[in-house]
């Protein structure tokens, strides 16, 4: 693993940072979207469209909308005005026991918004791949500000003070030149810079390979990571010569089908399969494992041969949208109500005539509101939206926005990284196999394989005390984003109610000096 030094903050304080794309660069762009050639493809019937990966008739209206409609600089004026963000520099050096990582210094971007209530705790939030720092946007709000989104019930007004850094080689961090930089020296970066801000006991979220993150965090520095959320995580099944107990419990809960409460051990009915899915689930362990944070075989496909896929998708801004769309998509629930033809998350290219800025507003129920407004900071029925259980539609300009975040950095360093993520997660591994005493929660969201249950949570009870967890009947697999304010209410009533029942104490430390936390 990877320690931070204690003398990083003498090597660059805590700088307030705006983005700007030159001019020159964003010519670049718009002369290799207009030299873009675009593949032939097969007519395929509508419903197996997505089977060879992002169709045509999905891309090229997108295509037509970046060169005509999409305007960078209001995006970038948007999130320079919404997410207050910051540079730094913190330096790692290996232990003793891992000297494949050497000493070397990074210049970390991040988003950091303090909160004016005195019971605010810090929380370090961890993006995804192929996410970036803007995935915190509609949450941050929220987060910092309960009056923003009033709810009721257990720590209904919970604040936290809200970190969320880039990746290194995601956004606006600088990438590591070492080969084997991966998840827990992300984990030690972002440990660094919470305790650069004064932030030396904090709570974690994340999703995907954000939760991958975070369970780094949780095993190499417990004594400053005190709680976990996470959410739709998937968990190996316990075995009898790595979890016993854990194994023997399941097989009795499998038996009753969880029927029987004092012989459930936390199982539901709806998570126990019978013998033909659990041998396919079994399946998918192994070499397979790598598929499942992020759902797409994308995931698995970069990280094999990064520096082949770099050589194109670092040249062709199109690329980039067309992978992220088949990400996008294969982790989309499949029930999705886009328009008659239900083929994708994204709006229909009729629908794309209507998208004049970020801000449109959007009134069919099949469409979502503009990412400024569906931030939650407005009263809303919990209950009303769980009934509802609406899927979420992206718009073109979020689908953009999210690709300029790609493209901008470059992927190459974000696959190096995705390549050393998969790695040290085989399902053997120690990361994989470990114990953490850090307690965790958790919050479902229905998934788009409801053919195929996903492994029950208590899985997770062999690497992990669980301590919270609800299910939710709204369809999202990128909660931040699609589902902002249930989880907003769901990591106030995990951490706040952590706190109320004495379950997590953190210690207080002097305030930050500076809003960027420098001291």
């Amino acid at each position: 693993m990877a320690n931070v030094t204690n003398d990083a903050e003498e090597l660059d304080p805590v700088q307030p940072y705006s983005m700007h794309v030159s001019s020159r660069y964003l010519e670049l762009t718009k002369k290799k979207l207009q030299l873009t050639r675009l593949p032939r493809e097969l007519e395929l019937p509508e419903d197996r469209r997505w089977e060879h990966g992002t169709p045509k008739a999905v891309l090229e209206p997108l295509l037509d909308y970046w060169l005509e409609k999409y305007d960078w600089r209001t995006q970038e004026a948007h999130f320079n005005s919404s997410l207050p963000q910051f540079r730094t520099t913190v330096k790692i050096s290996p232990t003793l026991g891992d000297p494949a990582v050497a000493s070397h210094s990074l210049r970390i971007h991040f988003v950091h918004k303090r909160s004016k209530h005195n019971n605010a705790i810090p929380l370090v939030f961890c993006h995804t791949w192929p996410s970036s720092f803007i995935e915190v946007e509609k949450v941050i709000d929220a987060l910092t500000d309960p009056q923003s989104l009033p709810s009721f019930g257990a720590g209904a007004q919970q604040a936290f003070h809200v970190v969320a850094p880039s990746i290194p080689g995601f956004g606006f961090s600088d990438a590591s030149s070492t080969e084997n930089f991966g998840l827990r020296e992300t984990a030690a970066m972002f440990n660094g810079l919470m305790e650069k801000l004064g932030y030396h006991q904090y709570v974690a979220h994340g999703t995907g390979w954000g939760f991958r993150i975070c369970r780094a965090l949780a095993l190499d520095h417990p004594e400053n990571c005190l709680a976990v959320h996470t959410t739709n995580p998937t968990f190996e099944e316990p075995t009898l010569k790595h979890s016993p107990l854990a194994y023997m419990k399941y097989r009795v809960a499998r038996l009753t089908r969880a029927k029987i409460p004092f012989l459930s051990f936390g199982y539901v009915p709806a998570e126990i399969v019978d013998g033909s899915q659990s041998e396919a689930r079994a399946l998918t362990r192994g070499f397979f494992h790598s598929l499942r944070p992020s759902r797409g075989t994308m995931s698995l496909f970069y990280s094999l041969r990064p520096q082949t896929l770099s050589f194109s998708l670092c040249d062709s801004p199109v690329g980039l949208l067309g992978a992220l769309l088949d990400i996008i998509h294969t982790r989309a629930p499949s029930s999705s109500p886009i328009t008659s033809r239900s083929r994708s998350p994204f709006l229909s290219p009729a629908e794309l005539e209507m998208q004049d800025s970020h801000h449109d507003r959007r009134s069919h129920d099949d469409q979502i509101e503009p990412a400024s407004s569906a931030r939650p900071e407005a009263p809303f029925n919990p209950l009303q939206s769980e009934i509802e259980a609406r899927h979420y539609t992206w718009s073109p300009t979020e689908l953009l926005n999210w690709t300029m975040m790609q493209w901008l950095p470059g992927p190459e360093a974000s696959l190096r990284w995705l390549r050393c993520a998969q790695l040290s997660m085989s399902p053997d591994s120690i990361p994989s196999t470990a114990y953490s005493p850090i307690l965790l929660g958790i919050s479902t969201f229905r998934s788009r394989h409801a053919s195929h249950p996903p492994a029950p949570l208590m899985f997770g009870s062999t690497q992990w005390p669980i301590a919270w967890v609800k299910r939710h009947q709204r369809p999202a697999t990128l909660p931040a984003w699609e589902a902002p304010d249930l989880l907003v209410l769901d990591m106030r009533e995990c951490f706040g109610g952590l706190v109320a029942q004495g379950r997590l104490m953190l210690r207080k430390f002097p305030d930050s000096e500076t809003e960027g936390g420098g001291r």
